[in-house]
């Protein structure tokens, strides 16, 4: 069995391909890390790391090493952890149905896609509501809810009845959403086709889209989860005449925590928020 004092050092050195940020991640000298990887390249009898340039890269036999190793001990944090307070990404317009929740700490998704990641691998937050995020070997997933777009209006000054023709989609003038991580709108890309039409504003967050249509006659596509929130400032929601593919949002996490009963219990609740 080998020393975790150790292990730790050596994986997290592997991960990050850097003493000075495995000694930040740790809490740890750089000096103390440095000679656990030496000491640990004794325990095993062979090299682990090689200097290239300025950066340290892993030996082969460090990579068989930290295949076998990371797994073993993912699973036993997973399963000893007692960890209390957690940190959750999530997109904008689930964050508001969100209550207050003890031992929680809710943060707006990053939109960089290799961030989440990077940030679940290296345990800077313990779950993650998205959509599409990459299949990785230390990665879980299991699904969460599912969204979908109608259209909303300001009946004070627009000039739509409860249903809206096809024409009239066409015809209107239109508030987009730009989805940063897929560079297109998303009507565009949850209706898997590209409508031509008179576009007056293009923002980039849903704040900016209710606000943009309230006052207007404009018209604008909005999830469901954001209904409510549309409603309180008076604006009126219509059924889309054409068909959008829901949006369905996953649960990401580390495969450690997979038999931790926290967090399991943790992703029950917010699955509980987040359907009802």
């Amino acid at each position: 069995m080998f020393d975790l004092n150790l292990v730790k050092p050596f994986l997290s050195v592997y991960q990050q391909r850097s003493i000075t940020k495995a000694a930040e991640s740790l809490e740890l000298t750089q000096p103390a890390v440095s000679a656990a990887i030496k000491r640990f390249e004794t325990v095993v009898g062979y090299a682990l790391f090689v200097r290239v340039g300025r950066s340290i890269e892993p030996t082969s036999m460090a990579h068989k090493l930290a295949s076998q190793l990371s797994d073993a001990l993912e699973l036993m944090e997973g399963a000893v952890s007692r960890k209390r307070d957690f940190t959750v990404y999530m997109p904008a317009n689930l964050l508001h149905k969100m209550p207050m929740l003890n031992g929680v700490q809710l943060v707006e998704s990053p939109i960089s896609v290799d961030n989440v990641v990077e940030d679940i691998r290296l345990n800077r937050v313990d779950l993650v509501v998205d959509t599409g995020l990459p299949k990785q070997a230390s990665l879980a997933s299991e699904f969460a809810t599912t969204d979908r777009l109608l259209l909303m209006s300001d009946p004070e000054v627009s000039k739509f009845g409860e249903q809206i023709s096809m024409d009239e989609f066409l015809e209107a003038r239109h508030v987009t959403l730009k989805l940063l991580r897929q560079d297109t709108q998303i009507v565009d890309f949850l209706s898997e086709q590209s409508f031509t039409r008179d576009v007056a504003i293009e923002v980039r967050n849903l704040t900016n889209l209710l606000l943009a249509v309230k006052g207007t006659d404009y018209i604008a596509a909005v999830p469901v989860s954001m209904i409510d929130l549309a409603k309180t400032i008076g604006l009126q929601i219509h059924e889309p005449p054409f068909s959008m593919r829901p949006v369905e949002f996953e649960f990401f996490y580390h495969k450690k925590y997979q038999t931790n009963g926290q967090h399991q219990e943790l992703r029950d609740e917010l699955k509980q928020l987040l359907n009802s």
